[in-house]
């Protein structure tokens, strides 16, 4: 999860500090195409596998894409472009904005909750998908259980690329995930293994 909570959160700051929206970005390169469209076939890659029951296979699928994201920023450099050509910078910064939009997305099956805050973060309303309630239900025969469900229609997410309007105004960003202190958690779990 390194990678991912690394990806949003160097460009959700630099976009947030440099244009406070989304930035309008010039003729995208073939390089820039070039990741939009793996990003892009991930829906298929990782929908065909959540499908398949295969959600492990799901999340390493979209990390290593979340991975491919990283690595086009490293070798673009947008905070050292930005220094001499705006314009070329808010495109590759508006590329990753595309990209991180849609790994939220491809991740919300299996991170819902950090899914809808970065979201929120992105400048979107709605649910993307949630809140969640535990609800009881009766059967004929007496016997009741909980079922875990929603109010689906108040779901604006989709699985499908987005579409993040330039323009859009993003909120301040903040770190998607807390990193654990190593000897906080070896504590935890020796404690755990004591009860």
């Amino acid at each position: 999860m390194a990678t991912w909570g690394n990806l949003v959160n160097r460009t959700l700051t630099n976009v947030y500090r440099n244009f406070g929206s989304v930035p309008q970005p010039g003729p995208l390169s073939d390089t820039d195409q070039g990741v939009l469209g793996e990003i892009t076939q991930g829906f298929t890659t990782v929908g065909d596998l959540i499908d398949a029951a295969r959600f492990q296979a799901g999340i390493k699928e979209t990390m290593r894409l979340a991975s491919l994201v990283n690595n086009y920023l490293s070798e673009q450099e947008p905070w050292r472009v930005i220094k001499t050509d705006r314009e070329r910078a808010a495109t590759i910064w508006y590329v990753a904005l595309r990209c991180v939009d849609n790994l939220k997305v491809l991740l919300t099956p299996f991170l819902p909750f950090s899914s809808q805050r970065l979201h929120e973060m992105l400048g979107y309303d709605g649910y993307l998908a949630g809140p969640l309630t535990f609800r009881e239900y009766s059967e004929e025969d007496g016997s009741t259980h909980r079922v875990l469900t929603g109010e689906y229609e108040q779901w604006v997410g989709q699985w499908q690329p987005s579409a993040l309007p330039v323009g859009q105004v993003l909120r301040q960003p903040e770190p998607l995930f807390k990193k654990l202190d190593e000897q906080v958690v070896e504590e935890e779990l020796a404690r755990l293994a004591q009860k």
